[in-house]
């Protein structure tokens, strides 16, 4: 471990992280030919191919799995000693990489990075949809820094509870509707959009199909910034969380209408490992990823009871 240059591990971890030569070439500002010169080198000097091409992009090898572990750990405790373990973010140049769903996207990122550009205008961030059955091995490895997800913590992780979030119904509803709970026979006259399964939004499809409820039609998508426009042209409604339905009524004549108990409530979570994977850059995003969540969750509670 000791003869193998730090550039080819950090090529490595970036290869490791991306699945592709083409995405690590791009995080380490090189070519992708360097890229592929690099990771020859590392083949030769361990006598194993690292990764296979599949699919999914590069897989890697079991041997690649042990060497990401100690790489990673190796690499963040030299740029710790190196920096001094004083992080600048004005001056800083570092990546950080974080697991969000659609909603995180939509709703999260402009308040993160607006604190980012200001705050660390040379610090870059990555952002992957979440796989809820992926992320306590994401961060365990290092392959992101955090995630901010609705999944129930399994121990493994260090969650921290940002906000509690329930759902309503929203549309282009008449002045008399609004505040009006809609009631399941209501439910099931109406056309509704829902967010597809697949990207780990469940709780609305389970809870109708526990309901007895089938609506009139239903329209599957999977990102929720094109369901604003989509409601308003159609005249359907929507199944989606109460933050999320401000945001839409705050730029869409659409209003929000309560469920009761139909869809169970959910708390959204921050997810890390800083003792793991613990350097001065990492602690100073930790903290602000969470601060920009729960100035998400308060700035569209105040704006939501304001419009009431």
């Amino acid at each position: 471990m000791a003869s193998i240059d730090l550039d080819l591990l950090r090529t490595f971890v970036a290869i490791y992280e991306r699945r592709s030569l083409t995405r690590a070439a791009g995080a380490l500002n090189v070519t992708q030919p360097s890229v592929s010169y690099a990771l020859g080198r590392l083949r030769g000097e361990l006598g194993d191919p690292l990764f296979v091409r599949s699919a999914r992009g590069m897989t890697p090898t079991a041997r690649a799995e042990q060497l990401y572990t100690v790489a990673r750990s190796s690499i963040d405790a030299i740029d710790d000693v190196v920096a001094g373990r004083e992080f600048d973010p004005l001056t800083a140049r570092s990546r950080f990489r974080v697991a969000l769903t659609d909603m995180g996207e939509y709703a999260y990122l402009p308040p993160l990075m607006e604190r980012m550009s200001t705050e660390a205008p040379g610090v870059s961030l990555d952002v992957v949809p979440i796989d809820v059955d992926a992320v306590d091995r994401w961060i365990l490895s290092g392959e992101v820094d955090a995630a901010v997800s609705s999944a129930a913590p399994t121990g493994r992780t260090v969650t921290t509870d940002l906000f509690t979030e329930t759902y309503v119904c929203v549309a282009t509803w008449p002045d008399e509707l609004v505040g009006v709970r809609v009631e399941p026979t209501e439910l099931a006259t109406l056309r509704l959009a829902l967010i597809d399964s697949s990207s780990g939004h469940d709780r609305v499809g389970r809870a109708l199909d526990e309901a007895g409820i089938t609506p009139r039609a239903v329209l599957r998508a999977h990102h929720f910034s094109t369901l604003p426009e989509t409601l308003v042209r159609s005249g359907d409604a929507a199944i989606v969380p109460r933050r999320v339905a401000a945001m839409f009524a705050r730029r869409w004549p659409l209003r929000a209408r309560p469920l009761g108990e139909l869809v169970e409530s959910f708390d959204v979570r921050l997810f890390t490992q800083a003792a793991l994977h613990s350097t001065a850059g990492r602690r100073w995003f930790f903290a602000v990823l969470e601060d920009a969540v729960r100035a998400f969750a308060a700035e569209s509670s105040d704006g939501e009871d304001a419009a009431r």
